[in-house]
């Protein structure tokens, strides 16, 4: 509370996407989002295969560690 009794608002910078969790959740939702991309890539072109398997690792191990974090975060 500021100094006459009203809630003080946050300001967030511009580019910067609030989402209920704070800033670490949205840089994990980007990163599922760059994993998934990598995996349709690399499926799509039959040479780049290892694309979509790092990308599909990648896109489980961020959604395992957001879970683990966001089950942290409630507690």
């Amino acid at each position: 509370m500021d100094q006459e009794g009203e809630p003080c608002q946050q300001k967030i910078p511009s580019g910067v996407v609030a989402v209920e969790g704070g800033v670490v959740m949205g840089l994990i939702l980007g990163l599922l989002v760059l994993w998934l991309v990598l995996v349709v890539v690399g499926f799509a072109v039959k040479t780049l295969l290892w694309l979509a398997i790092v990308g599909l690792v990648l896109f489980v191990l961020t959604g395992v560690f957001g879970a683990v974090r966001g089950r942290g975060a409630l507690r």
